[in-house]
Protein backbone atom coordinates (compact mmCIF):
# COMPACT_ATOMS: atom_id res chain seq x y z
CA UNK A 1 0.00 0.00 0.00
CA UNK A 2 2.74 2.36 0.46
CA UNK A 3 4.50 1.46 -2.32
CA UNK A 4 1.21 2.02 -4.61
CA UNK A 5 0.50 5.41 -2.15
CA UNK A 6 4.47 6.58 -3.11
CA UNK A 7 3.39 6.08 -6.71
CA UNK A 8 0.46 7.77 -6.65
CA UNK A 9 2.22 10.88 -5.33
CA UNK A 10 5.28 10.77 -7.74
CA UNK A 11 2.91 10.64 -10.41
CA UNK A 12 1.05 13.84 -9.06
CA UNK A 13 3.95 15.01 -8.38
CA UNK A 14 5.31 14.82 -11.93
CA UNK A 15 2.08 15.90 -13.45
CA UNK A 16 1.88 18.76 -11.51
CA UNK A 17 5.23 19.51 -12.62
CA UNK A 18 4.29 19.30 -16.06
CA UNK A 19 1.06 21.26 -15.13
CA UNK A 20 3.42 23.88 -14.22
CA UNK A 21 5.76 24.07 -16.92
CA UNK A 22 3.12 24.30 -19.20
CA UNK A 23 1.44 27.57 -17.39
CA UNK A 24 4.76 28.76 -16.62
CA UNK A 25 5.16 28.79 -20.61
CA UNK A 26 1.88 30.34 -21.31
CA UNK A 27 2.72 33.04 -18.30
CA UNK A 28 6.16 33.59 -19.97
CA UNK A 29 4.20 33.93 -24.09
CA UNK A 30 1.84 36.15 -22.04
CA UNK A 31 4.32 38.38 -20.53
CA UNK A 32 6.22 38.64 -24.18
CA UNK A 33 3.02 39.90 -25.59
CA UNK A 34 2.70 42.24 -23.02
CA UNK A 35 5.85 43.63 -23.21
CA UNK A 36 6.08 43.53 -27.08
CA UNK A 37 2.51 45.86 -26.72
CA UNK A 38 3.97 48.11 -23.77
CA UNK A 39 7.07 48.49 -26.54
CA UNK A 40 4.95 49.71 -29.21
CA UNK A 41 2.83 51.95 -27.04
CA UNK A 42 5.91 53.66 -25.73
CA UNK A 43 6.69 53.83 -29.76
CA UNK A 44 3.25 55.42 -30.32
CA UNK A 45 3.90 57.70 -27.16
CA UNK A 46 7.60 59.05 -28.44
CA UNK A 47 5.22 60.25 -31.86
CA UNK A 48 2.99 61.83 -30.31
CA UNK A 49 5.25 63.84 -27.56
CA UNK A 50 7.17 64.63 -30.61
CA UNK A 51 4.17 66.38 -32.90
CA UNK A 52 2.32 67.77 -29.68
CA UNK A 53 6.26 69.66 -29.01
CA UNK A 54 6.37 70.90 -32.87
CA UNK A 55 3.09 71.69 -32.82
CA UNK A 56 3.53 74.10 -29.79
CA UNK A 57 6.59 75.52 -31.51
CA UNK A 58 5.25 76.45 -34.08
CA UNK A 59 2.63 79.09 -31.80
CA UNK A 60 5.69 80.45 -30.46
CA UNK A 61 8.04 83.30 -31.85
CA UNK A 62 11.57 84.23 -30.57
CA UNK A 63 13.28 87.03 -31.94
CA UNK A 64 16.51 88.68 -31.17
CA UNK A 65 17.39 91.95 -31.66
CA UNK A 66 20.30 91.42 -34.34
CA UNK A 67 18.34 89.26 -35.92
CA UNK A 68 17.28 91.08 -39.50
CA UNK A 69 14.25 88.27 -40.92
CA UNK A 70 11.01 87.96 -39.24
CA UNK A 71 9.46 84.81 -37.93
CA UNK A 72 6.36 83.10 -38.76
CA UNK A 73 3.83 82.38 -36.22
CA UNK A 74 1.04 79.78 -36.46
CA UNK A 75 -2.55 81.09 -35.27
CA UNK A 76 -5.77 78.86 -35.45
CA UNK A 77 -6.92 81.51 -38.58
CA UNK A 78 -3.56 81.22 -40.38
CA UNK A 79 0.00 82.27 -40.30
CA UNK A 80 1.45 86.03 -39.48
CA UNK A 81 5.43 86.86 -39.49
CA UNK A 82 6.08 88.87 -36.20
CA UNK A 83 10.20 90.77 -36.12
CA UNK A 84 11.89 93.30 -34.42
CA UNK A 85 12.59 96.56 -36.48
CA UNK A 86 13.86 98.78 -33.52
CA UNK A 87 15.15 98.62 -29.82
CA UNK A 88 15.87 102.24 -28.24
CA UNK A 89 16.40 103.22 -24.58
CA UNK A 90 13.93 103.47 -22.35
CA UNK A 91 13.76 104.54 -18.85
CA UNK A 92 15.57 101.36 -17.11
CA UNK A 93 14.66 99.35 -19.83
CA UNK A 94 14.09 98.82 -23.52
CA UNK A 95 11.29 100.26 -26.07
CA UNK A 96 10.80 97.70 -29.01
CA UNK A 97 9.23 98.16 -31.96
CA UNK A 98 7.28 94.50 -33.58
CA UNK A 99 6.66 94.32 -37.06
CA UNK A 100 3.08 92.20 -37.92
CA UNK A 101 3.02 90.57 -41.39
CA UNK A 102 -0.94 89.66 -41.88
CA UNK A 103 -0.54 86.71 -43.90
CA UNK A 104 -4.26 86.45 -43.61
CA UNK A 105 -7.46 88.31 -46.06
CA UNK A 106 -9.00 88.99 -42.55
CA UNK A 107 -8.40 91.71 -40.31
CA UNK A 108 -7.35 90.42 -36.79
CA UNK A 109 -8.73 92.55 -33.66
CA UNK A 110 -7.53 92.36 -30.34
CA UNK A 111 -4.15 90.29 -30.81
CA UNK A 112 -2.77 89.38 -27.05
CA UNK A 113 0.28 87.37 -26.16
CA UNK A 114 2.11 86.04 -23.31
CA UNK A 115 5.64 88.43 -23.67
CA UNK A 116 8.56 87.15 -22.47
CA UNK A 117 12.08 89.03 -23.02
CA UNK A 118 15.68 88.67 -21.25
CA UNK A 119 19.08 88.27 -21.70
CA UNK A 120 21.27 85.59 -23.52
CA UNK A 121 23.87 83.38 -22.22
CA UNK A 122 27.28 83.23 -23.79
CA UNK A 123 26.15 80.72 -26.23
CA UNK A 124 22.97 82.73 -27.33
CA UNK A 125 20.48 80.70 -25.59
CA UNK A 126 18.03 82.67 -23.41
CA UNK A 127 18.17 82.98 -19.98
CA UNK A 128 14.67 81.76 -19.31
CA UNK A 129 15.37 81.69 -15.78
CA UNK A 130 16.12 85.24 -14.96
CA UNK A 131 13.56 86.56 -18.04
CA UNK A 132 10.19 88.54 -17.63
CA UNK A 133 7.02 88.41 -18.38
CA UNK A 134 3.35 89.85 -18.80
CA UNK A 135 0.67 89.62 -20.71
CA UNK A 136 0.44 92.02 -23.62
CA UNK A 137 -3.10 93.04 -25.71
CA UNK A 138 -1.80 94.78 -28.97
CA UNK A 139 -5.08 97.51 -29.34
CA UNK A 140 -4.13 98.32 -33.11
CA UNK A 141 -5.97 95.40 -35.51
CA UNK A 142 -3.65 93.34 -38.21
CA UNK A 143 -4.52 94.27 -41.63
CA UNK A 144 -4.97 92.05 -43.88
CA UNK A 145 -1.99 91.13 -46.07
CA UNK A 146 0.13 94.26 -44.60
CA UNK A 147 2.84 95.03 -41.96
CA UNK A 148 1.37 96.88 -38.80
CA UNK A 149 3.95 98.29 -36.64
CA UNK A 150 3.28 98.16 -32.75
CA UNK A 151 5.52 99.88 -29.82
CA UNK A 152 6.29 97.88 -26.37
CA UNK A 153 8.23 99.05 -23.05
CA UNK A 154 10.35 96.13 -21.46
CA UNK A 155 11.19 96.84 -18.12
CA UNK A 156 14.67 96.10 -16.60
CA UNK A 157 16.17 95.30 -19.55
CA UNK A 158 18.20 97.93 -21.42
CA UNK A 159 19.35 97.66 -25.28
CA UNK A 160 22.47 96.58 -24.57
CA UNK A 161 21.52 93.65 -23.23
CA UNK A 162 18.32 92.59 -24.78
CA UNK A 163 19.06 88.95 -26.14
CA UNK A 164 15.31 87.87 -26.21
CA UNK A 165 11.87 88.32 -27.03
CA UNK A 166 9.40 85.68 -27.04
CA UNK A 167 5.43 85.68 -27.93
CA UNK A 168 3.72 82.38 -26.88
CA UNK A 169 0.08 81.64 -25.92
CA UNK A 170 -0.75 84.05 -29.39
CA UNK A 171 -4.65 84.62 -29.48
CA UNK A 172 -6.88 87.59 -30.97
CA UNK A 173 -10.37 88.60 -30.01
CA UNK A 174 -11.99 88.39 -33.40
CA UNK A 175 -12.03 88.98 -37.50
CA UNK A 176 -12.88 91.51 -39.57
CA UNK A 177 -13.65 90.74 -43.62
CA UNK A 178 -15.17 92.71 -46.40
CA UNK A 179 -18.52 92.64 -46.95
Amino acid sequence: MRIALASTCVGLLLLAAGCADERQEALQAKLSRLEAANAALAAQLKNVELQAERAASERVVFLKPEDSGYSVLKLDLGNITVRITDVQPYATGSKVSLQFGNLTTARIDGLRAQLEWGRVDDSGAAQNDKAKSRQVEFTEPLAPGAWTQAELVLAGVPPDELGFVRLKEVDHSGIGLLQ
